[in-house]
């Protein structure tokens, strides 16, 4: 997806939380740095690579740290302290599968990209609403993975990656790589929380080798190329993924999130707010 005006703001607000949160003198000299990088942006680039140019300009003024770190750490905190009783909520369902990838779809909203604030009463909303939702067809999903020979689950955010957990369990999971970040960037996952959360002890989990907030294959390590290259299904959730892979058609992959903003809700030519599941091949024309 290529980056359209309206990101504009999101950059520039990014920017402004950021530098708030560190006393520097270098403020000023960092915001008129990112307007100017934003005033000569290939715009056919998608939002993702931009934040990276974004955190790029913040760090050469002020150093590398991740500035989400006891977010991620709290987030995943939380929702595994749900748990046992989301597990309780698969189980005792008459669909497991489905309940698992609609609980998956709804720990999408734990994006602190979208969402500048953030409270824990989203998620259990969010979980109500998944659940209910009527327009989550998972038909085709199910079919697709139980005949594909080799799953590639591309993770978003951290905290998600536990509702992600969930659905896992109800995967063919010796058929399953999930991806991770390869660095810090917004509130995405890392391996330090796939390990956190227990991922790891349930299925093989590997960097993609990128510190961008998205699927940006040309910034992706050799080693990562060489598994998505081989996956028959693609599971991508959340945005970024989205933003970054939604013109990659020669791949089979289904795009797992919820529609947060105006710009990806018009791409995806639904509403904002809205549970999404849609395969790549099938994407409908754009919103006037």
């Amino acid at each position: 997806m290529k980056t359209y005006y309206e990101c504009i703001p999101c950059f520039v607000n990014q920017t402004l939380r950021m530098i708030s949160s560190k006393e520097s003198p270098h403020h000023e000299k960092v915001l008129r740095e990112v307007l100017f990088t934003l005033s000569e942006a290939d715009f056919s680039n998608s939002p993702p690579e931009l934040t990276k140019k974004v955190f790029d300009v913040f760090e050469k003024h002020h150093g590398f740290y991740d500035h989400y770190s006891d977010i991620k750490k709290h987030s995943n905190s939380y929702v595994m302290s749900m748990y046992d009783e989301l597990i309780s909520t698969v189980n005792s369902s008459p669909n497991p599968f489905d309940v698992a990838a609609r609980l998956a779809i709804a720990g999408n909203v734990i994006d602190f990209g979208a969402n500048h604030v953030f409270k824990n009463e989203y998620i259990h909303q969010n979980i109500k609403d998944a659940l209910a939702a009527e327009n989550i067809d998972l038909t085709e999903l199910k079919d697709e993975v139980f005949k594909a020979k080799k799953i590639l689950y591309l993770g978003d955010n951290a905290g998600e990656i536990v509702f992600d957990k969930l659905f896992i369990n109800q995967l063919p999971r010796e058929k399953v790589k999930f991806v991770v970040r390869g660095g810090a960037i917004l509130n995405d996952a890392l391996m330090e929380d796939a390990i956190d959360i227990g991922l790891t002890q349930i299925v093989e989990v590997i960097s993609n080798g990128a510190s961008l907030p998205g699927t940006v294959l040309k910034y992706c390590s050799k080693e990562f190329l060489e598994v998505f290259d081989k996956a028959d299904l693609i599971i991508s959730k959340g945005q970024g993924n989205y933003e970054t892979l939604s013109e990659q058609k020669d791949k089979n992959i289904f795009f797992l999130l919820k529609a947060k903003c105006p710009v990806i809700a018009r791409d995806l030519n639904c509403n904002i707010n809205d549970y999404v599941i849609l395969k790549n091949q099938d994407k409908s024309p754009l919103k006037d």
